[in-house]
Formats: C-alpha cells, structure tokens, sequence
C-alpha cells in the first residue's frame, strides 16, 4: 500500500475481512472487492486482482474510523494463515449458583454462538439446553434475555464501567410451566440450576406475601447435605417460581399475583 503497509493475505481472508467490516460499520457503502474466479488465473489475472485488493484496502483506510478499528487493525498485524478477521474473546458468565464460568468466542459471536460454547462448556444435554437461555443483567433485581442475533461481547464491554459488580451475562432458565419442568426433574445439573435461580429470587424480594407454605419448605429442606431432587419436588410452593415480575418503583413489596392465559404455575407479579 504504496510503501505505508506490507501483507500476505490470501483472497479468502479478504472476502472475510469485507464481511466482517460491512457487519460492522452497516452504514458505510464499501467499495467492491475484485470478484471470485473459480479457474486458474493467469499472472496478468493474478496481479490486476492484487492491485484490485489493494486499491481496496486504501479507499477503506482512508476512513480513519475503519481503518483504526480492531477488525482492520487485527486483519495487518495478523500473519495466520488461518485468520478469520475477528480475535478471540473471553467472557465471563453467571450461573444460576453464583458461580462464574468463563468461555473462549469470536469477538462477533452472536448470542447462539455464545450460548452453544456455554453449553459445550457446561457439559448440558439438548434438551436442558432448549430450557435455558443467556441473559443481560441490568441490575441485582432486573434481568433482559438476549435476542438470538445480539452481540453478547459488545454488551460486555459496554459493561466494564457498570455500578453492578461482576459479569452482565447470565445463564437463567427459560420455561414457565410445571409440565416442562418434569423433563428436567433426572437431569441433576438442570435441578440444582432451578433450585439456586429461585433460591436467589426469594433474597431478592424477601417480604412479598408468600400464599403458600413456601417459607417452612425452604427452612426445612434447603440445607445443601439434603437431596437436591428433594428441594426441587418443592419448588412448586415458591410464588416466584415460573413466574415473571416487573420492576419495582418503590421501596415497597406491594405484589399482586394475577391469573393470565399462562398455564398454572405461571404468575405474573405486577408492582
């Protein structure tokens, strides 16, 4: 690039790095990169289709935005034959018994992606994994589930200055009638999962109205030396499980559980 940079990419690397900047910056229109020819090119073919790319790379660059971005940066300075235009990432994500397990992705994976390597990492069969799902948290009593085209690693990011301490992604379940969670009830790690989730809730909103013997249930049989499937068999006694609940706009509890068209055991708390 007329004496500024030297590099040895191959064209499919650029036809990635192309993607990856159109994914990035959508609002930029990027100029065309030389096409794909499926046959041998000749070396006049071969150096017109250099110049090509390399006339591409300037007309980028010279976007000072785009050309300082990790993606262009990552794309000059990388000499793997196997580069893919996007680093390595780490991030750290909550499970619902306080712990934090942390799990290696493309900086541009989407939230699919992210939640299939949580999986793998975890050890979760499919049919768990079908009943969880990754969220943001947004606060100690507020949490959003992420679409599946999000990019968790940006939101984590975004997050480093948060006031919440720790990590802004979550692993919570994702299902809201007892019929579902029958098929969980042989799958010890799914059990301690709901167990902990709705054991966390009940600290989070400590002076709702209980309308069942919730409170000696859990006095009794959440000790940890206890069987875990047994503390399961009673979570159906907890108002707060499967069920959704708004945020809270003052300092008192003044929850009312409401029927809707979702199946019994699926409250929803209105503030």
């Amino acid at each position: 690039m007329s004496g500024r940079q030297l590099c040895s990419k191959r064209y499919r690397e650029f036809a990635i790095l192309n993607q990856n900047l159109k994914r990035e910056f959508a609002s930029y229109t990027f100029p065309k990169i030389p096409g794909k020819w499926p046959f041998s090119l000749s070396e006049q073919q071969l150096d017109a289709r250099r110049r090509g790319l390399e006339e591409y790379l300037e007309r980028v660059c010279s976007v000072r935005v785009i050309g300082e971005s990790d993606i262009m940066q990552e794309f000059l300075s990388e000499s793997d034959e196997n580069y893919n235009g996007v680093s390595d990432v780490e991030l750290r994500i909550a499970l619902p018994d306080k712990t934090t397990i942390s799990v290696r992705v493309r900086k541009n994976s989407t939230t699919d992606q992210v939640y299939q390597a949580l999986v793998m990492k975890v050890g979760m069969d499919s049919i768990m994994a079908s009943y969880f799902a990754l969220f943001e948290v947004i606060n100690h009593s507020f949490v959003r589930k992420l679409a599946p085209n999000e990019f968790p690693h940006k939101l984590y990011v975004q997050n480093y200055t948060s006031a919440v301490p720790g990590t802004c992604l979550a692993l919570r379940k994702w299902l809201f009638t007892s019929q579902e969670e029958e098929l969980l009830r042989d799958k010890p790690l799914a059990v301690h999962y709901c167990f902990h989730q709705v054991r966390a809730l009940s600290t989070v909103a400590p002076t709702i109205c209980w309308s069942s013997p919730w409170p000696a249930v859990q006095k009794k049989y959440q000790p940890m030396q206890r069987s875990m499937r047994l503390n399961f068999n009673f979570l159906e006694f907890s108002p707060l499980d499967n069920t959704i609940c708004s945020t809270v706009c003052s300092n008192q509890f003044n929850i009312s559980h409401s029927q809707s068209n979702i199946p019994k055991q699926n409250k929803v708390c209105k503030p």
